[in-house]
């Protein structure tokens, strides 16, 4: 019998896990999604902000980030996965997925950050903790797709978020507009204990013989109930 292995994408880990565990049971066993993405604008804001902040040197950015430049798209593959992990019950797991920002400082030691347009918050970075480190994860143990390697960089000493969120238009003509942004960076401590609790935790939700109880309270989870029979999940590898 060949021995399972999960795999998790490191964006799902705060946004399908956190917000509704029997939707996140259904979306892996089932491959069933809510399908509610972000809307495109904010991958427009993303295309904006990275190029200009390519030519800035990391520690203008705030909250004591040490010198540094974002890493060239040649330094890194398009997508990045782990080597063979295993959780706190020794059952294999692997993360996939595409970092936003790394970052390689002056001293020879590495940072993840993300983009985010949102309301600002000196907490944000605890939103995305989950995420942030797995990809420090991936970096610290990587694999290989069947195109590349994942470079190893370590060690990562840094993780973070630097939010933007708009203030004020300072002046237009016919066809454009000066925006102004207000931003603010939020670094989150690494904890690689609590990292492999939590994916031990959602192993443990991934075996039971059936999703969780209804959630009343997830619009999605009442549609899947009423559209498809949840009692024996999909056992397929």
């Amino acid at each position: 019998m060949i021995e399972k292995e999960y795999l998790f994408s490191p964006s799902e880990l705060d946004y399908k896990a956190k917000k509704c565990p029997r939707c996140f049971y259904i979306s892996k066993h089932y491959k069933i999604n809510a399908g509610d993405r972000p809307p495109p604008v904010f991958s427009s804001f993303d295309a904006v902000q990275k190029p200009y902040y390519k030519n800035t040197d990391t520690k203008s950015w705030g909250a004591n980030l040490p010198s540094g430049t974002i890493m060239d798209s040649n330094e890194l593959p398009g997508k990045i996965v782990s080597n063979g992990l295993v959780d706190n019950k020794n059952r294999k797991f692997k993360l996939g997925g595409n970092p936003d920002i790394v970052v390689k400082f002056k001293d020879n030691s590495y940072g993840i950050i993300d983009f985010k347009t949102t309301n600002i918050s000196s907490d944000k970075a605890e939103n995305y903790r989950y995420q942030l480190e797995a990809y420090a994860q991936i970096f610290t143990n990587p694999g290989a797709t069947k195109t590349a390697p994942t470079p190893k960089l370590n060690p990562i000493t840094h993780m973070g978020i630097l939010q933007f969120y708009p203030e004020e238009i300072t002046g237009h003509n016919d066809q454009n507009c000066d925006f102004k942004m207000k931003t603010s960076y939020s670094a989150l401590k690494r904890n690689v204990e609590d990292f492999f609790n939590y994916i031990t935790s959602l192993i443990d939700l991934l075996e039971k013989n059936k999703a969780p109880d209804l959630n009343v309270e997830c619009n999605f989870c009442n549609f899947t109930k009423k559209q498809i029979n949840l009692e024996e999940p999909n056992n397929e590898k």
